[in-house]
């Protein structure tokens, strides 16, 4: 009977070291402490993200703007920016991506505005040297 509560034991620990194992790797993927941020975009994009995806340049105005030091126009729950709502969610894939992974854009108009988003923001004072 010991031997079986022994066997028991080992296999319940080999599931729970994975378990533990699995939970820090996913921790690591999502910031649980990160407040959600909803975002009205020009009227035409609702997003929804973490405040810490917005904070994630440190210096650069989107941070600052969203530090809670300042008092932002909201249309019920929504933070309201009237920017492009568009290229204002390429930026935050870009930053959601750790600005690793730079959006391909389909015409030149849609680059540049996106140029224009990283500047209006500081962002490209701001860049990631790797």
């Amino acid at each position: 009977m010991q031997a079986l509560l022994n066997e028991k034991y080992a296999s319940i620990k080999v599931e729970r070291d994975q378990w533990e194992k699995d939970k820090e790797e996913i921790s690591k993927l999502i910031k649980i402490e990160s407040e959600i941020v909803q975002i009205n975009v020009g009227g035409t994009h609702h997003l929804s993200t973490e405040k810490a995806v917005l904070q994630s340049v440190p210096g650069s105005t989107l941070a600052k703007f969203f530090s809670d030091m300042h008092e932002l126009k909201k249309i019920g729950e929504e933070v309201f920016l009237d920017r492009d709502g568009k290229t204002f969610e390429t930026l935050v894939n870009y930053l959601r991506n750790d600005r690793k992974v730079f959006p391909e854009f389909s015409d030149k108009n849609s680059e540049i505005h996106f140029y224009k988003e990283l500047h209006f923001w500081g962002i490209d004072q701001h860049n990631r040297h790797q």
